[in-house]
């Protein structure tokens, strides 16, 4: 019989069986219970308080109680955020983000002596929030602003080392967060320090892990099942199916005894032994160093139970216990190939500069260390190139000038490598011309002559090229249908197959030569990075797994692994053991192809060449403790004592020109073979070594200029057309009610010292009269090259003018401007020598402004010449001819005072 209260509990959002069986969606579909008012509603249908809705806790589970708050009024006694959530009143302002959106805490007034808003005891953020000072630095934005976090702040501050670590960019984490897989700091410093985090091994779980020879630690359900899950056999070696593993006599076994779930038990070792494969209860020493356990960056000596690490000549350890060779030297620099250019890369200085530029598409690339020169294939033109580093040693490297081998074919080069010994050089190839790829491992000298195929058989897709010249022995890697990695003598005879499973993509290949020649790879699209000897034996898968991005290059240098990304298009940094996390050192790359560490000790140079005395004739290539002759390709070859070819000797090809630009200039060769720079916008000279300031930057001065100057043009026209406007239209020269003929009478007004020269009048009885346009004045304005405009500007010039009755005189008063106009001949643009109609105001062309503000000098003379005048034919008026006077003789005195003199100042 089921209670009451069992039945209360059916569906109320508590899991009251144990495997809510009660809160099944089909159990409770139309179960739920209404509501009451006092109760909210949720999406799911729960039931809770009102007083819990927007309060910023999910009360609901579905989170519906705190959205659509902004409509929502919270009660009294508590302040409403502009989210419209409610927090108590006694929240606002008090230094705490109680509202998300912090709008608890502004337009707050200072509440601190010294206009503070914060106690001393806490950090006081930009937007006055009080965050504790334990928060400052740790990497998270406690203050809502980030100015807990700002490099300004946390480039000198302090960590609590007693709790706390300081990272590498200075934030501060806690100290139990060291060396946990996870990459707290954000620069990987916390997980990467080899010296810190080889004191912090993390054990294997006492009671659901088995703890491997190896120091893996895998499920114990995993153990004895007839699976290599440990990598090393440990986990399947001792295994005992009867009997248990008793307190006094543990099973018989020597040092170590273990229980299995199923029964039987297990014999394990101590650290550095291993289970016998002779003698399951038996422990013998592990040989680290022969097995690839250990975790020497160098040189490895094995011990009983343990083995001690070294380091080879201009190498030191960095501490006991990590294994970590530094070089002394630590200029470490990365070339890397990014689609057209080839840059480098100052890991101490984290410096980036341009090796290589302007080519088409770069797809491999090594160098030669002996002679600072840097060779790369170009897929698109299909061939390589070769070009100096100048100041590479010194980290310093400039832009270089490409040097062609002329090597073009119709097959695409896809890896290379310098032999740095013997100065030849190797590269694969693949001629996709046919129905099948092709693929072939060649060799020439570093000048590309006497070109020879070593490997054309059984190879389809050659992805990368490696050469151990100490060895004498070169590796290859083949993404062909049956993918593989193959060796060989570096004359290409003593060919073998050493990975052909577990392999769909394999590239990247680079020799850890002070590790005792290990190989690494990639596989593209496995996403694995794995290291072996170079015989292909103990293979161990470094990294795996998606966050790799697909791995296309690689190289490798004191203890660690650098890898280029295929789909990221990253340059990524870890050590080479797998431990620590990635860091990413480039990112945003376009086409990355390759990569290679560049340092003094990154090839031995010290090795004897054994081609040194060689009496080759021509191709003298490395082999295990010697050297052989070959000739190049269509070539027959005489046995003597040394190798004679019957192929014809070629001149070696010059060296690479040198560029001496700098500051970023580029070389280019003329049409007739000199190198001239090119160099970028803020240089200039021969070799771009002069610096040129910007007087302003091509968006604040020029544009401006470009937007200011036309609006300065328009607004002076237009003053100068309202001028002309206002002086002969708005302002009539007389206020005579009308004289017969005339539609405005025109008075005349001038200043003393300004003279108007008139013209003799002519007289006529009839013709039209003027009308609308006063003194026949042309408004066409759209010619204004040349306008002059004369306006006084102090006084009024109107007069009043009383006339008297003079409607019974047929007169007409006659502008002798346009008389002069229609009588003159235009001269040419240059100007005349004639007299001026008349003068301008002397005060009115002082000055004036010029572009960009310059003062232009008063010119000589104020007379406007009759070439200046605008060259229009002169307007077509018809002056009538009035009689002025009875007398027949013209005095040209003004007798009946139709002209008054102003005596007012301009």
């Amino acid at each position: 019989m089921v209670s009451y209260n069992m039945i209360r509990w059916l569906c109320d959002f508590e899991n009251d069986c144990g495997d809510n069986s009660d809160e099944q969606e089909s159990v409770c579909h139309g179960s739920y219970r209404e509501c009451s008012e006092s109760e909210f509603q949720c999406n799911n249908q729960k039931c809770i308080p009102n007083r819990w809705h927007c309060d910023h806790d999910d009360d609901c589970g579905d989170n519906s109680d705190e959205i659509s708050c902004a409509g929502f009024k919270c009660k009294n006694g508590t302040f409403q955020c502009a989210s419209g959530h409610c927090i108590a009143a006694y929240f606002r302002c008090d230094g705490d983000r109680d509202c998300r959106d912090m709008s608890d805490e502004m337009n707050c007034s200072p509440k601190y002596p010294g206009g503070r808003y914060c106690p001393e005891s806490k950090f006081e953020c930009s937007n006055h929030l009080c965050v504790n000072q334990g928060e400052l630095c740790d990497g998270s934005d406690d203050c809502g602003d980030n100015s807990d976090e700002s490099p300004t702040l946390c480039t000198n501050f302090n960590c609590d080392t007693l709790r706390r670590y300081q990272c590498d960019n200075h934030r501060c984490v806690p100290r139990y967060q060291l060396c946990d897989g996870i990459d707290n700091c954000g620069d990987g410093s916390d997980e990467n320090n080899m010296t810190l985090c080889a004191s912090r091994t993390k054990p294997c779980n006492l009671y659901a892990q088995f703890q491997c020879a190896n120091k893996k630690c895998i499920d114990k359900s995993k153990v004895c099942d007839f699976a290599d899950d440990c990598g090393d056999s440990s986990d399947e070696r001792g295994c005992h199916q009867s009997s248990t593993c008793m307190e006094t006599t543990k099973g018989g076994c020597e040092q170590h005894c273990m229980n299995l779930t199923e029964g039987g038990y297990i014999c394990a070792c101590y650290s550095g032994f291993i289970i016998s494969p002779e003698n399951k209860k038996k422990c013998i020493d592990v040989n680290e160093c022969a097995t690839g356990t250990h975790r020497c960056s160098q040189l490895c000596t094995n011990m009983k139970g343990t083995y001690s690490c070294d380091c080879v000549n201009g190498f030191k350890l960095s501490d006991a216990l990590s294994g970590v060779c530094k070089a002394d030297d630590q200029g470490i620099m990365l070339l890397y190939a990014n689609g057209p250019e080839i840059r480098s890369y100052n890991i101490l200085e984290r410096r980036q500069l341009d090796v290589i530029q302007d080519e088409r598409r770069i797809e491999a690339i090594d160098y030669d260390p002996t002679r600072e020169m840097v060779f790369w294939a170009d897929s698109y033109e299909k061939t390589i190139k070769r070009s100096y580093m100048v100041n590479a040693q010194e980290g310093e490297v400039k832009i270089g000038f490409a040097q062609d081998l002329n090597m073009k074919g119709n097959s695409k080069t896809t890896s290379l490598a310098v032999d740095w010994l013997s100065h030849n050089l190797y590269w694969t190839e693949t001629d996709r011309s046919g129905s099948k790829p092709r693929g072939r491992v060649m060799v020439a000298k570093t000048d590309g002559r006497y070109r020879r195929s070593l490997i054309h058989s059984n190879l389809e897709s050659p992805t990368s090229v490696v050469l151990d010249p100490q060895l004498g022995r070169m590796f290859w890697a083949d993404a062909g249908t049956v993918p593989k990695i193959e060796t060989s003598w570096m004359d290409g005879t003593k060919r073998r197959t050493i990975v052909s499973e577990n392999v769909r993509h394999p590239a990247g290949l680079a020799v850890d030569y002070t590790m005792d020649h290990t190989l690494y790879w990639v596989d593209t699209k496995l996403n694995k990075i794995v290291m072996m000897k170079y015989d292909g034996s103990n293979q161990h898968e470094i990294l795996a797994g998606e966050s790799l991005h697909h791995p296309i290059s690689l190289d490798v240098f004191e203890n660690h692994l650098y890898w280029l990304t295929r789909d990221t298009g990253e340059l990524i940094k870890q050590d080479k053991f797998g431990r620590g996390v990635p860091v990413i050192i480039a990112k945003d790359l376009v086409n990355p192809s390759g990569v290679k560490v560049y340092h003094p000790l990154r090839y031995n140079t010290t090795l004897t060449n054994l081609c040194h005395n060689s009496k080759c004739s021509h191709l003298c290539l490395l082999v295990p403790g010697g050297h052989r002759c070959l000739c190049p390709d269509n070539a027959n070859s005489h046995s003597t004592s040394e190798v004679i070819c019957d192929a014809a000797a070629e001149r070696p090809r010059p060296s690479p020109r040198v560029c001496l630009c700098r500051n970023g200039g580029l070389c280019k060769e003329t049409d007739t073979g000199d190198l001239i720079c090119e160099c970028p916008e803020d240089f200039l000279g021969r070799l771009c070594e002069d610096h040129v300031r910007k007087a302003s930057s091509p968006g604040s001065g020029a544009n401006t200029a470009a937007i200011v100057v036309p609006i300065v043009v328009v607004l002076l026209v237009l003053l100068m057309v309202g001028a002309v406007y206002f002086v002969f239209w708005k302002r009539p020269f007389g206020k005579s009610p009308g004289i017969a003929g005339l539609t405005n009478s025109q008075s005349v007004s001038f200043r003393q010292g300004t003279n108007v020269e008139f013209g003799t009048p002519t007289f006529a009885s009839n013709g039209p009269q003027i009308g609308a346009k006063p003194m026949g004045i042309d408004y066409n304005l759209g010619d204004i090259k040349q306008v002059y405009v004369m306006v006084c500007l102090q006084e009024p010039m109107d007069v009043d003018y009383n006339l008297g009755d003079i409607s019974s005189k047929n007169r007409d008063f006659s502008n002798p401007m346009y008389d002069a106009v229609g009588t003159l001949e235009v001269g040419p643009t240059g100007g005349g020598e004639g007299g001026g109609i008349y003068e301008v105001p002397a005060d009115i062309t002082k000055s004036k402004l010029g572009r960009e503000g310059e003062v232009i000098p008063e010119p000589a003379s104020a007379v406007l010449a009759p070439s200046s005048i605008i060259q229009r034919s002169s307007p077509q008026i018809q002056i009538k001819h009035r009689e002025l006077d009875p007398t027949t003789t013209d005095t040209g005195k003004d007798t009946q005072k139709l002209v008054e003199e102003d005596k007012s100042e301009c």
